[in-house]
């Protein structure tokens, strides 16, 4: 079996254990997504390697030592080699899914380079995509993008 096959199933059997505590702790979770457009208007988004089937926006999830304009910094760093400069703050929202309660912190920003370099363990994909033809979003990700557009 190959290290990305391996990664992948190790992601996922992760997730599933989330979700079981999730059920029975009820957590409160902060997080923030950025969306992120180049100089062509198209936005860039991401497959996860624990939720294969959707794509979504850079971002992740952060604890109270950390501001959240910090971590969206840090994030679009970890996840796909970008270091952003300048960020716009959007909206908080809040979602109440997974037996969990999400406080999300959303921005935007716009990048001159479309260059990126993905991390395997936590990024499946990554591409750049025109407002008319986007791919598969979840629920979130959906709603994200809403309040951006």
């Amino acid at each position: 079996m190959s290290d990305k096959v391996r990664n992948k199933y190790f992601a996922q059997l992760i997730n599933r254990l989330l979700r079981f505590y999730w059920f029975f702790r009820r957590p409160k979770t902060m997080g923030v997504k950025v969306i992120i457009f180049n100089q062509e208007n198209k936005i860039l988004m991401v497959r996860l390697t624990y939720y294969p089937n959707t794509w979504t926006f850079v971002g992740g999830g952060f604890d109270k030592k950390e501001k959240p304009e910090e971590a969206i910094l840090r994030e679009c760093e970890e996840e796909v080699g970008i270091k952003l400069k300048e960020i716009d703050f959007v909206t908080t929202l809040y979602f109440n899914h997974e037996y969990k309660k999400d406080t999300l912190f959303v921005y935007k920003t716009t990048v001159n380079n479309s260059a990126f370099e993905i991390d395997r363990k936590e990024i499946a994909e990554a591409n750049w995509f025109d407002l008319s033809d986007l791919p598969n979003m979840g629920k979130n990700a959906k709603k994200i993008l809403e309040t951006v557009i």
